[in-house]
């Protein structure tokens, strides 16, 4: 007996009979085999198509743990890291801190007022430029986190390359009353904003303004 290529029994001469072809459920197998195995084979193709022309998977998006999150704490964002090095807070100055006077005082802050210094740091672990932009750190302020926007910063807008990092120095002025304070960075990547805890402020003394000249509180 030989098998041809369909697995069908075919008469052999030599034995001088024929053989018992086999019975219609068996062909039914046969042909149920076969089409399941063509139709694989057409599954295996289009996948590959669907590889080729959709390319490379997506860049992982790294996992956000749940927030708020401290100072000198490297937090994952959907460009890298991001982290909040060292946070200053220095409370406005007195009348006599300044002899009373407050003209000529580059970067004078009230004594009602606290000064926020921060260093930050970007790193960008993809395989390609980003931009970032100072603006994308705000203080929020109390209860219902009010916004401060405006902020001093020692770099300006630009773009950081694969596999580096950029410090910068952020400077924000908030109500010295002892509101709860956070940094907040929009990651452009991410649904919600990063926060980081910088604590409380301390309170504006009574009679903070008493030996200022006139005019100037």
């Amino acid at each position: 007996m030989t098998l041809t290529d369909a697995g069908i029994a075919t008469p052999n001469a030599r034995l001088g009979r024929s053989v018992r072809r086999p019975s219609s459920r068996r062909t039914v197998a046969a042909v149920c085999y076969l089409a399941v195995a063509a139709a694989l084979i057409m599954l295996g193709g289009y996948l590959g198509v669907r590889v080729l022309s959709d390319g490379a998977p997506k860049e992982p998006v790294i996992a956000l743990p749940k927030g708020p999150f401290g100072t000198s704490q490297d937090i994952p964002a959907s460009f890298g890291v991001v982290a909040v090095e060292h946070v200053d807070k220095l409370n406005g100055l007195s009348a006599k801190d300044v002899a009373g006077a407050t003209h000529g005082i580059s970067g004078f802050v009230a004594p009602d007022k606290v000064q926020v210094d921060a260093s930050v740091t970007l790193t960008n672990l993809l395989d390609h430029p980003i931009a970032y932009d100072p603006r994308q750190f705000r203080l929020l302020v109390g209860a219902k986190k009010t916004p401060i926007a405006e902020v001093r910063s020692s770099v300006r807008p630009g773009t950081l390359q694969p596999d580096a990092s950029i410090d910068s120095q952020l400077r924000f002025i908030a109500p010295r009353n002892g509101s709860k304070l956070w940094i907040e960075f929009r990651d452009p990547g991410r649904a919600k904003p990063i926060l980081v805890d910088l604590g409380r402020t301390g309170v504006t003394p009574k009679g903070a303004f008493a030996g200022f000249h006139a005019g100037h509180h």
